[in-house]
């Protein structure tokens, strides 16, 4: 393979708190030389391949610091014809000069695509590749990004010891998985097996292997936050109060005699008031449900748990919870066929909780919204320098917006770091940066 350097933007990142691999951070830490990783420019990848009739655009490895990328015989056009993204070679993208093949944005749908294929027309199955590799491609485009940050500055012979140290964290960890997950005992019938899904166990490794460092950058470079002032989270409690709304709810006990077990609705109503009695006598409202009611849950003292208002389809049962003083015994109510005495044990009226309940979650929103914004001005930093063309790209209006001219684009796009557009893929989730989220 030929690497071709590429120089993005310079970052300066500092060790944030995650931890998404220990012997991938200190090796990395060894890799630099401790002084943390220098992002001068990118190490891309070009696959040859043989000729094809397409070939790649003029001008699309073309690099600021007057260096160019070898434009290989590599088709980038929507496929035609009878062909499909997986008949051909297919590039949907280049990215810092290294292109993107349509088979590493599907292969993880591989086996359902297989399915697929089996009951939709041609075109049909056509779209729905495409529709995949659109839904996915912006944040395989993030997560190539900073794989190649990752690697940036590094030697060729640190480079070659980075790879074989990945491809050791890569047989300790995620191999088992690949062994299990497909319920195969050896590495030989592991590939067999990939190779029925559509997939290979090199193009797994690689996948594996650039979301490590795409992670791993994502550690190094953002920066966030844990502590909050108190008056930031009351900021943010007052206008989230939406989302710390309660709906009233109660914990409560039921005696409930049925007439069915007794001789007449008479004979049930005697022994409702007699249960009546003993908790006016001071009894307590568990021993007496135990001892005479027939209901549900009669054995656990007629207890009931958290019970919603609108649950009750009695409003007077309702009506007796939520008015009665907790721990007050509600009068005798007759029902269809039954009568039953209730008790409120614990209530919530129902509101915004108070911000001093809330205070802890509120720091971990807070938080977890910092994570976010953090990831996100990390890889719009390298998408504002990025030199990126897909496939899907139209004149003025780049289907993955940079802050660079796009080939063939007559304007550049905005600087603005936008929001990610991180589709997840048929695993779970296939940009680092929504895994971060998710931690």
């Amino acid at each position: 393979m030929m690497r071709h350097p590429v120089p993005p933007k310079r970052l300066v990142g500092s060790a944030a708190s995650w931890s998404p691999g220990l012997v991938l951070s200190v090796l990395l830490m060894v890799l630099s030389g401790c002084r943390g990783l220098p992002w001068d420019r990118t190490a891309g990848e070009v696959r040859e391949v043989p000729p094809k009739v397409t070939v790649l655009p003029a001008g699309l490895g073309d690099i600021d610091d007057g260096t160019s990328v070898q434009a290989t015989s590599l088709q980038m056009a929507l496929p035609s014809g009878e062909s499909d993204w997986l008949s051909q070679t297919q590039v949907v993208a280049i990215i810092n000069g290294e292109p993107v093949f349509a088979s590493e944005i599907l292969h993880r749908q591989a086996a359902a695509l297989a399915a697929a294929r089996q009951q939709l027309t041609p075109p049909q199955y056509r779209a729905l590749q495409g529709d995949l590799i659109r839904k996915q491609l912006k944040g395989y485009i993030d997560r190539r990004m900073m794989s190649q940050a990752m690697r940036n500055g590094l030697e060729q012979d640190r480079q070659e010891f980075l790879d074989t140290q990945l491809d050791k964290v890569f047989n300790q960890q995620e191999l088992p998985q690949l062994l299990k997950g497909r319920q195969v005992q050896s590495v030989v019938a592991l590939k067999r097996k990939l190779v029925e899904e559509g997939t290979t166990l090199e193009v797994l490794k690689e996948d594996f292997q650039q979301q490590q460092l795409a992670m791993e950058y994502l550690r190094q470079s953002a920066r966030p936050r844990e502590d909050f002032s108190p008056s930031e989270m009351m900021a943010w409690y007052r206008s989230h109060l939406t989302d710390f709304q309660t709906t009233p709810r109660v914990r409560w006990r039921q005696i409930l005699v049925s007439n069915a077990n007794y001789l007449d609705r008479d004979s049930a109503l005697r022994v409702i008031e007699v249960a009546k009695s003993k908790l006016a006598g001071g009894e307590a409202f568990a021993a007496v449900a135990r001892e005479l009611s027939d209901g549900p849950v009669a054995a656990e003292g007629g207890l009931w748990d958290w019970t919603d208002r609108e649950s009750f389809k009695d409003e007077r049962i309702a009506d007796a919870l939520f008015r009665l003083p907790v721990g007050t015994s509600s009068r005798i109510f007759e029902g269809k066929g039954f009568f039953q005495l209730v008790v409120a044990v614990e209530r919530e009226d129902g509101g915004a909780a108070k911000f001093e309940t809330v205070q802890t979650q509120i720091e971990k929103r807070l938080a977890e919204e910092n994570r976010v914004q953090e990831m996100e001005r990390v890889v719009g930093e390298l998408q504002l320098t990025a030199q990126i063309t897909t496939v899907f790209d139209q004149p003025g209006k780049p289907f993955f917006s940079t802050g660079r001219v796009v080939p063939g684009s007559s304007e550049p796009a905005s600087r603005e770091a936008k929001g990610l557009d991180l589709p997840p893929s048929a695993s779970g989730s296939d940009s680092p940066v929504r895994r971060q989220e998710n931690k």
